[in-house]
């Protein structure tokens, strides 16, 4: 899947969710590309592609669409993942829903400080980086959540690697190389802060 499509079914799946907030029961193709700024046709080849047909006026059931999308995405597919790094933008993380949102859940948290190592957070403790490699194994986590210093995340990803991680979210400002059949998402917020500059240089006073 195009990772422009998946862009599209993440934004769409937030905005069902505030429809829903909102009591609406349905949605239409129309409602979903002014919201995103592409055609109407765009939205429903987008959402043909995940079995759903709208229907006349009326538009698409926004349970039965939210539903086709958690499945196309594999989030109702839980899977284990690991945060390493307990700094600022660790503790952020650990303690957010964002792991359950995703469709994960937090197995371990790993950092090398003595003064956060069994630091608890819901229930887990800050465990010692040195740890990493057996906690990974004996628990099955198949994914890791990056937070560390540029300086250190090759070596951080190398150790994940070689543990069996299978994928990566690296907020991490380092490009890690890690083998094919590893995924790594790399998330850049001063990207983020660069686009939002961008776009609002455009906006007319």
């Amino acid at each position: 899947m195009p990772k422009a499509v998946i862009l599209r079914f993440e934004s769409y799946l937030t905005y069902l969710g505030q429809l829903k907030h909102e009591g609406k029961k349905t949605a239409t193709s129309e409602e979903l590309a002014r919201l995103f700024g592409i055609s109407s046709s765009r939205v429903r080849q987008d959402l043909v592609a995940l079995g759903a047909v709208g229907k006349p006026r009326s538009g698409y059931d926004i349970a039965e669409l939210e539903k086709a999308i958690i499945a196309a995405l594999d989030v109702d597919n839980v899977k284990k993942i690991a945060l390493v790094g307990f700094g600022n933008l660790g503790r952020a993380l650990a303690g957010s829903e964002v792991w359950r949102q995703g469709g994960f859940e937090l197995r371990a948290i790993f950092d090398k400080d003595p003064a956060v190592i069994g630091t608890e957070v819901h229930g887990l403790k800050v465990r010692n980086i040195t740890e990493l490699f057996g906690v990974i194994k004996s628990e099955k986590i198949e994914a890791a959540c990056i937070t560390v210093p540029a300086s250190a995340a090759q070596s951080v990803a190398d150790l994940l690697v070689t543990a069996g991680i299978r994928g990566v979210w690296n907020f991490s400002p380092f490009e890690i190389a890690v083998p094919p059949d590893v995924i790594v998402e790399n998330m850049r917020l001063e990207q983020g802060l660069m686009t939002l500059s961008f776009r609002m240089r455009t906006i007319k006073k």
